[in-house]
């Protein structure tokens, strides 16, 4: 036999052929075959290698290989490509004019080459992909999220190693833009998993609170289960604030620890006597599901240096959570017809208000069928002990703790009924029983008993109307209208004791006596339309009125000596169009004859043209009567530019609350936007925001005025 097979010219060589004839053919025949297409191939059966010449072509699973050279180890799999080589596989594409590669472990060795990782493109002097594993190794080269050949901005790096879609590790790195160094960093981690955030933000601005300020935040990565934000910020009228938010994630569950301290300088004490006041916060969040069990365990500590903390730093969350955050340990059990939960909540902070409970163990158990008597049991149970405490100060008066022991139980038996397929009526009765170590007078070892019966009822009906059309583009095929009125009612006798009686904890020390009826009716309009090529049903129209209606009770006071409805709501949702949705709601307090609060939303939206979204706020409340409509545009001139208008107004006021308009331009790679924000004629705010389009989370910017960071934003406390 020839020591050489020559192929003809563009013939695809199949070495699968050869491994048939090799003497070790059972081990091989147990590897996919390698084909190589190219204009000239040839087989060294001595050295069980096959060369192949010009125009290239190999598919071997999902890697596509071409070059102008290549030589192939058949034993090891290994081979040698040159001359513009071009290797795709999963996650990324190489190119090199030499580039030694193995097809089984997807090792490769690539002089002077290019890699396609996204979001990151890399060039180096030399790249390689670790033997077995998703990861690339780039040496004396640059990586960068531009994908232009010669890049907007650029990372020169002593080394660089990407793992696709998990996190890209770089040493000894200098920031380019364009071919003016930045800044130089010793090492650098961007994750890519979960949000996309930068390394490094700096926000610096003024404002008449805070004066001239800088706020930065620095991110540093240990690995996937240690990183966290350092941060440092600067206020020219309350100085210096710096701290460290720390996330873990282990086998106990993950957790954040969050400090910050500012040693604030109040200017008048400032000039008189240098003197400073340190305020501070820490924070630890910890959640933690249980291997092999059903539980989960969180945990949330809060400890403030004031009350007004939150508020003077945190603006955004003080809005969000208010201004005094919780301290509780709890452990959640759910099984398929019970959860337990035990609970402890303590207090740190002697200037809030709070109900402890030291601790809190609860019952509940969902609808257990009874044997095959029809019958369902449930159970809610709880047994605590409570203690009120009240906030300390210099300014009110010491108020003595209020503690109690309590142990609740409410027990129900319900038994559902069908009748027809439309009518649903489920009668149920129930007994809960309270005791209580004292009372609100003192009184030792007191029990409260109320018992509780009703029923729901609710029934379905429906009609289809034979209708085909596209009037208005609407996409009509067939009319299915739906009404499914229902009725909740309940009825609880007068309690042996009185809530006036008890010390109030929480909701189930002001149960009273109640008898009443909930009433709903809901209307529902669906058609068909093609989703794919299937026809499936989509909901046109949905509208709800409801109400609750009171029956006489049986007290004292004039204002329960007639029946009469809780209010009426009503409640509207729209879709006639994909691309349109409208949504509203109402309340009308039937008793003043008002409309008490209204809210209306209309959203549309033109593919990623054009969007516009309009409101209305109202409501006319014993505290006070707020009218305000909201309008947000946004519309895409071209590839480039990008115009956002939101707008607030008043009508009872006659005033703008707050106007901001954005103008976005496409810079390629990045995304700049120039936002000017009025609140009012002395409250108006400029900045400009760059954000990287492959970590667009985390802005770097410059502002004139200082628009307070979200929970996770720099000068804030980082990310969840």
């Amino acid at each position: 036999m020839s020591q050489k097979l020559r192929a003809l010219p563009r013939a695809a060589f199949i070495l699968a052929m050869v491994y048939a004839c090799a003497a070790n053919a059972e081990e091989l025949s147990s590897k996919e075959p390698i084909v190589v297409n190219g204009d000239h191939v040839e087989y060294l059966q001595a050295e069980r290698k096959v060369i192949g010449t010009g125009n290239i072509s190999i598919t071997y699973k999902d890697i596509t290989l071409t070059c102008e050279k290549i030589t192939v180890n058949l034993d090891t799999h290994d081979a040698e490509a040159i001359g513009n080589v071009n290797i795709v596989q999963k996650d990324a594409y190489f190119l090199g004019d030499k580039i030694i590669y193995n097809f089984e472990s997807r090792a490769a060795i690539i002089d002077t080459g290019y890699l396609n990782a996204k979001p990151f493109y890399g060039r180096a002097e030399n790249i390689s992909k670790v033997p077995g594993k998703e990861v690339y190794l780039l040496k004396d080269g640059n990586i960068t999220t531009c994908d232009l050949d010669i890049p907007h901005y650029r990372i020169q790096a002593k080394e660089v190693e990407i793992h696709p879609g998990d996190k890209v590790i770089a040493r000894h790195i200098v920031a380019y833009i364009g071919s003016v160094p930045i800044f130089y960093i010793p090492y650098y981690v961007q994750p890519l998993t979960e949000e996309k955030k930068s390394h490094i933000t700096v926000i610096p601005g003024q404002d008449k609170d805070w004066g001239y300020y800088a706020l930065t935040a620095y991110r540093y990565y240990f690995n996937d289960k240690s990183r966290g934000d350092v941060l440092l910020d600067y206020r020219s009228k309350k100085g210096l604030g710096y701290g460290v938010n720390h996330y873990l994630d282990t086998d106990a569950g993950k957790g954040a620890f969050k400090v910050y301290y500012t040693q604030e300088n109040d200017n008048l004490a400032f000039e008189k006597t240098g003197a400073q006041d340190l305020r501070y916060r820490y924070q630890y969040r910890h959640k933690w599901d249980i291997k092999n069990t059903d539980t989960a365990a969180v945990l949330e500590f809060n400890y403030l240096s004031d009350p007004y903390f939150i508020r003077d730093y945190f603006y955004n969350e003080y809005q969000e959570l208010g201004a005094n955050p919780d301290t509780y340990l709890s452990f959640i059990t759910s099984k398929p017809d019970y959860t337990t939960e035990f609970l402890v909540r303590k207090r740190f902070n002697d200037f809030y208000s709070v109900v402890e409970r030291l601790p809190e163990y609860k019952v509940d158990i969902m609808n257990w069928k009874v044997g095959n008597t029809g019958l369902y049991f449930s159970d809610n149970s709880s047994i605590v002990y409570l203690n009120q405490t009240h906030e300390k100060g210099t300014t009110t008066p010491t108020v003595k703790d209020i503690g109690a022991i309590r142990f609740d139980t409410y027990n129900q038996l319900s038994y559902p009924l069908r009748f027809f397929r439309t009518f649903s009526l489920t009668p149920y009765a129930g007994i809960r029983e309270t005791y209580y170590s004292r009372n609100k007078w003192g009184n030792t070892n007191e029990v409260r008993t109320l018992f509780r019966e009703g029923a729901d009822l609710s029934m379905r009906f429906y009609r289809i109307f034979d209708v085909k059309t596209n009037f208005l583009d609407l996409d009509i095929n067939q009319l299915r209208h739906i009404i499914s009125p229902s009725a909740n009612y309940r009825h609880v006798h007068q309690p042996t004791i009185s809530p006036d009686n008890l010390t109030q904890f929480d909701s189930i020390d002001a149960l009273d006596t109640e008898n009443g009826v909930f009433l709903s009716l809901e209307n529902k309009l669906q058609t068909k339309r093609f989703d794919g090529e299937n026809m499936k049903s989509a909901d046109l129209l949905r509208f709800i009125v409801s109400s609750d209606y009171l029956f006489r009770l049986e007290k004292q006071s004039l204002d329960f000596k007639s029946n009469k409805f809780n209010g009426i709501d009503f409640k509207l949702e729209l879709i006639p169009y994909s691309w349109l949705y409208v949504n509203s709601d109402m309340h009308v307090n039937t008793k003043k004859c008002i409309v008490e609060t209204a809210n209306i939303d209309f959203v549309a939206t033109g593919d990623d043209k054009w969007s516009v979204a309009m409101g209305q706020r109202y409501y006319d409340l014993t505290t006070g009567r707020s009218y305000q409509i909201t309008m947000d545009i946004r519309y895409k001139f071209n590839e480039k530019w990008v115009l956002r208008a939101y707008e607030r107004f008043d009508l009872i006021t006659k005033k703008f609350e707050q106007q901001e308009y954005t103008l976005s331009r496409d810079l390629h790679c990045w995304i700049a936007d120039f936002t000017l924000d009025v609140t009012d004629i002395n409250n108006v705010t400029f900045w400009l925001i760059m954000r990287m389009k492959a970590f667009p989370n985390y802005p770097i910017g410059l502002k004139q005025t200082y628009s307070r960071p979200r929970f996770g934003e720099a000068g804030a406390t980082g990310s969840d």
